[in-house]
């Protein structure tokens, strides 16, 4: 009996180390798990999953937009029905140059905070929560890593925090914060030079503003150029000169990233999404040449009226102006010749 115990208790352990396997994915140089804000949930609430990314020192993963080179971390979920991923949060990356190539990159280590949702029909009990995570791991060479990622969550009467949950708060504040109250606003600087063209993003700061930079969003239309110039700074407004190249299309009608400012007297840099449209000319405006004929029109009766203030000569005057514009779907040289015959 003692002994059937004992191979019990092996047996026991023998599967734990299966599951745990399970949560844990392995790449070469980087690993993945995944872990959950709580263990226990009620019908209905929305649960935070963080995949968590760990390299070895010195190597990185990519942002959702790599840059120059690199790819994106990815999760493919399967999960239950009744269970809905929504978009990963992605937190603020460093920008990495190396020679003529910028990314976007997290090193050492990143977490994805991914939101759960659940339907308010699930019924009682334990369900699984897998995803296939892939990712590129780099240093000085790449290697491509995947791994399948798992976590139980226990679906009751009462929400009941992990022993994870207080990693999450620390985790949250590294994501880019709502760039509502920035007042962003961004304008073409001039006329594009081939398929590049400047613009400046500005946007408002309640401090004095060390460093600043914008880590823009992937399109397939235009590539928003990694570089910038801060062109001031001052309390109460940032400016910064950027390039937009085009790759299809037409010129964007709008810019999505994240802005980076750092203060003056130091302190961790703060990040904040932003997405905000080119301040354009009003549509349907009419142009000078389609506008000249009776611009020169309303200066002469204003002229007239300047020039002739007798009562005598008013009804002259209207008789010139009637006749200007009888012709005004005349050749405009011919309406010139006319307008100095009778003057």
């Amino acid at each position: 009996m003692h002994l059937m115990d004992v191979r019990a208790k092996v047996g026991l352990l023998l599967i734990a180390g299966v599951f745990a396997v399970a949560v844990t994915a392995q790449g070469a140089h980087a690993k993945v798990e995944l872990v959950l804000a709580v263990e226990t949930a009620k019908p209905g609430d929305t649960v935070l999953a963080a995949v968590h990314l760990r390299m070895d020192q010195g190597w990185h993963t990519y942002w959702k937009n790599p840059g120059a080179s690199g790819q994106e971390t990815k999760i493919e979920w399967e999960l239950p029905s009744g269970v809905t991923a929504g978009p990963i949060q992605w937190p603020a990356p460093e920008k990495m140059a190396e020679e003529d190539l910028t990314t976007y990159v997290y090193t050492n280590e990143t977490v994805l905070l991914v939101p759960l949702k659940l339907s308010p029909e699930l019924k009682p009990g334990e369900i699984a929560l897998k995803g296939k995570v892939s990712w590129l791991e780099c240093e000085k060479q790449c290697v491509p890593g995947d791994g399948e990622v798992k976590a139980a969550l226990k679906i009751g009467t009462e929400t009941k925090a992990s022993k994870d949950a207080t990693k999450f708060a620390a985790w949250q504040a590294k994501l880019p914060k709502k760039g509502d109250g920035l007042q962003a606003r961004v304008s073409w600087e001039k006329e594009a030079v081939g398929d590049t063209r400047p613009f400046i993003l500005e946007w408002s700061s309640q401090m004095e503003v060390k460093e600043a930079d914008f880590f823009p969003d992937s399109s397939e239309k235009f590539e928003v150029q990694p570089q910038t110039e801060k062109l001031s700074a001052d309390l109460g407004n940032v400016r910064l000169r950027g390039k937009v190249k085009k790759l299809s299309g037409d010129w964007p009608n709008q810019i999505s990233g994240v802005v980076i400012q750092r203060a003056k007297d130091g302190g961790d840099r703060i990040a904040y999404e932003v997405n905000v449209a080119f301040e354009q000319k009003a549509e349907g405006a009419s142009t000078p040449a389609s506008t000249s004929l009776w611009e020169k029109l309303a200066y002469a009766f204003i002229g007239g009226l300047i020039l002739n203030i007798m009562p005598c000569v008013l009804p002259v005057i209207a008789l010139k102006i009637l006749g200007f514009v009888g012709q005004a779907k005349d050749e405009p040289a011919k309406v010139r010749k006319h307008g100095h015959r009778h003057e």
